[in-house]
């Protein structure tokens, strides 16, 4: 079981779920994209942006069936 917290993004309501110690993906947003937040250990900061599942297969590699 993966861990989750709630979130609102720009009004979504978002079930966001940790990947990893610096990773959260959010469930598919109404804009068919995932919010995540990354932690970037070069600048020591969150990063939050959207991307779309493809796009996290290819750069997080992490699959699909995870994200549902």
């Amino acid at each position: 079981m993966l861990e989750s917290r709630k979130d609102n993004y720009y009004g979504f309501d978002v079930t966001m779920y940790r990947i990893s110690d610096h990773l959260w993906i959010s469930n598919v947003m109404p804009n068919e994209q995932h919010l995540v937040n990354q932690f970037n250990y070069n600048k020591m900061m969150w990063r939050q942006e959207t991307y779309t599942t493809d796009e996290i297969e290819f750069l997080f590699n992490v699959s699909s069936k995870v994200l549902k």
